[in-house]
């Protein structure tokens, strides 16, 4: 099962999608490249946004989608989420557990776009230690641009599990280190899903079809495969010890 785990395809919610026919043409790109489910996560900003409110904005984006999908018909399932960026005290929240994917404990979080040093690591540490939530951290890639090592980037994993979401763009338009160093990530089981993080049909438009086909004639079938079972299980909230030991 291909899954699509990082979209702004709902209209009007962030510098995503800008309407319902800008969504449909995205949901047609990703249906054209055989996505069975796309998860739907706009950006959530504590600093500038309650979760109610945002909750309410994703609800009313969604229906509006929905009816459109229908009506067109071929569309991938849709499964409601959120892009969360990462503030040290949000998950304190008592509302915090809402922003998970649909009918999960998994939250998909966006880390500062910085080096990251030892204020950043101890902040992650706190939150990790208070989060009740399993944690996907989102286009784990990203953090290479800022100074960061594979090194560094991993030592996020030292406060406690955590899974990691690659964005398609980074196998299918990235530099040849950032593409070889992404492929060495997937050998060696570290990514458990993958994402467009498609923002619209042309700057930022849904690469899974290309991802997939680097994917297979880097790393094999094998380890395509596992990326989808890997998914798959987070959606039925598999525990995060049972998906990372899935080969």
């Amino acid at each position: 099962m291909r899954i699509d785990f990082h979209s702004h395809i709902l209209p009007g919610m962030d510098d995503g999608a800008a309407d319902i026919k800008e969504s449909l043409a995205m949901l047609k790109m990703l249906s054209e490249a055989k996505v069975d489910k796309v998860v739907l996560t706009p950006h959530f900003y504590r600093q500038n946004e309650r979760i109610g409110s945002f909750l309410k904005r994703r609800e009313a984006a969604f229906e509006k989608l929905s009816e459109a999908a229908a009506e067109v018909g071929g569309c991938p399932e849709m499964i409601l989420g959120a892009e969360v960026y990462f503030y040290p005290s949000l998950s304190s929240d008592p509302d915090f557990h809402k922003l998970c994917i649909e009918n999960t404990g998994y939250i998909l979080l966006e880390l500062p776009f910085e080096q990251f040093h030892d204020n950043f690591y101890s902040s992650y540490a706190k939150f990790s230690n208070n989060c009740e939530q399993k944690i996907i951290l989102a286009h784990i890639e990203r953090y290479l641009s800022f100074g960061n090592t594979p090194n560094e980037i991993m030592r996020i994993f030292e406060y406690g599990n955590a899974l990691c979401q690659m964005n398609c763009s980074s196998l299918a338009e990235a530099s040849l280190m950032k593409k070889k160093t992404m492929l060495r990530f997937i050998s060696d089981g570290l990514i458990s899903a993958v994402g467009t993080d498609a923002h619209n049909t042309a700057r930022r438009p849904p690469m899974y079809g290309k991802a997939e086909k680097l994917i297979v004639s880097k790393c094999g079938q094998q380890t395509f495969d596992r990326i989808c079972r890997r998914s798959g299980m987070i959606l039925e909230d598999g525990s995060l010890k049972e998906i990372i030991r899935n080969t």
